[in-house]
Formats: structure tokens, C-alpha cells, sequence
């Protein structure tokens, strides 16, 4: 008899055993399965600290200046054909800014591209000459050119005694912009004289001209608009 408890007894034992190990819940403890903790058939949600934004750049591509030479045309007159237009690019970000308005990252969206029209003048060859009286006699000029007339001297800060093409500093020898009056050129000057443009100067850009002197300090001229005459 006591044999046939003690195997009764074993059978219990095993079956409340493999009852725990497979449902805890018979004790009354309860062990989330992983279906509890997220559904298969549950959405995710997340929030973003992060904000985004498109944001548009643009640059200009200025337009070029195109001359087209008409020798039927007087040498210093210009007219204008055509007056085109300035180009852009724009650009479109997508800006991704932090939650403490720092930009976090930027990338292009799209690029697009106007390209510019190019600006067309018709410039005049012509050599057509005239006289001129002056007071230092009767002169024959090719151009007549507004400029704004400055002067030096060798001892000017950066100057010395040698031109750009190498003549000696000094009455006589003016400095200008060589894309405005070409080097070595002729030129009349009231109140100054004649004259040969052989020198330049970072200052000397468009229409300014530098008039050399011996002693500048001494020269009594001043700075002012002027006509002037390539001969």
C-alpha cells in the first residue's frame, strides 16, 4: 500500500512541476509573453525632435558685355543693340533644423538655371580726324575723352623713377588704363600739354588719367574732370 502512495504521490509532484514550468500563472504568478508586450498586428509610434524646412538660395550670373566693331561707325561712339539680361541659378534646400532651432542638416532638392543674355554694343572704328586750336598751336586729334585727371610724381608711394615701358618719371609722361587709352599713345592735355601715356596705377581704372611731374607738391595742378585729345 505505502508503495502505491509513493508513486501516487510522484505522478502529482511531476504534473504540478510541468504545470509551473509551462503556465506560472497556476501559482498566480504572471509572466508577460512577448505577444503582450507588442502585438505582431500593433503599430509603432515614434515622435521627431527634429523640424524640416525648404529654404531657396539664389545667385546671379551677371551678364557679359559683347562689342562688335562697325567701321562705318566714328571711333568712340557706341551703340547699344542689344541690353540683355542677368541670369540666376536657385537652389532648394530641405533644412532639417533641432529641436533648438540649430540646423541639424541640409540637402539640395532641385537646381535650376537661367542662363544670362549677353549685352551687345556696336562700337565705332572709324578714324575720322579734326583740328583743334590751342594755345600751344593747332592740333589734329583722332578722340576727344572726358577724364578725371590726377597727378604724381616719382616719389609718390610705389612710384619711382621708371614708367611701365620704361621712360623716365616725370613731366610729359601720363599714367592711364591701358584697356581705356593704349600705351604709348599721343594725347593733348589743356593746361598740362602734350603728353604720352606710358605709364599705369592700381588707382588708374576706367576714365582717370595720372599726370606726371617732376614735383608734384610743386605743380599746381588739382584734381578735376577734363577733356583730353588722342592724337
Amino acid at each position: 500500500m505505502e508503495k502505491y502512495l509513493g508513486i501516487l504521490l510522484i505522478l502529482v509532484l511531476t504534473f504540478f512541476a510541468k504545470s509551473f514550468f509551462q503556465n506560472p500563472a497556476v501559482l498566480g504568478i504572471s509572466t508577460p509573453s512577448p505577444t503582450q508586450i507588442l502585438p505582431v498586428n500593433q503599430p509603432v509610434t515614434t515622435q521627431s525632435s527634429f523640424t524640416e524646412k525648404l529654404q531657396e538660395e539664389t545667385e546671379s550670373l551677371p551678364k557679359k558685355v559683347i562689342y562688335q566693331d562697325d567701321p562705318e561707325t566714328e571711333a568712340g561712339e557706341e551703340k547699344v543693340l542689344e541690353e540683355g539680361e542677368d541670369g540666376k541659378k536657385t537652389k532648394i534646400f530641405k533644412v532639417t533644423y533641432s529641436t533648438d532651432g540649430e540646423e541639424y542638416s541640409r540637402e539640395i532638392v532641385s537646381v535650376e538655371t537661367t542662363l544670362a543674355k549677353d549685352k551687345k554694343i556696336l562700337r565705332g572704328t572709324k578714324i575720322i580726324w579734326k583740328i583743334l586750336d590751342t594755345p600751344d598751336g593747332e592740333i589734329k586729334y583722332w578722340k576727344k575723352l572726358r577724364v578725371y585727371a590726377t597727378h604724381y610724381d616719382s616719389r609718390c608711394p610705389g612710384c619711382n623713377e621708371w614708367t611701365a615701358i620704361g621712360m623716365r618719371a616725370g613731366k610729359g609722361v601720363i599714367a592711364v588704363d591701358p584697356k581705356v587709352i593704349k600705351l604709348r599713345s599721343k594725347v593733348y592735355i589743356p593746361g598740362y600739354g602734350m603728353a604720352v601715356a606710358g605709364d599705369t596705377g592700381g588707382a588708374i581704372k576706367g576714365n582717370i588719367i595720372d599726370l606726371g611731374f617732376d614735383d608734384a607738391k610743386t605743380a599746381g595742378w588739382k584734381a578735376r574732370f577734363i577733356d583730353i585729345y588722342l592724337l
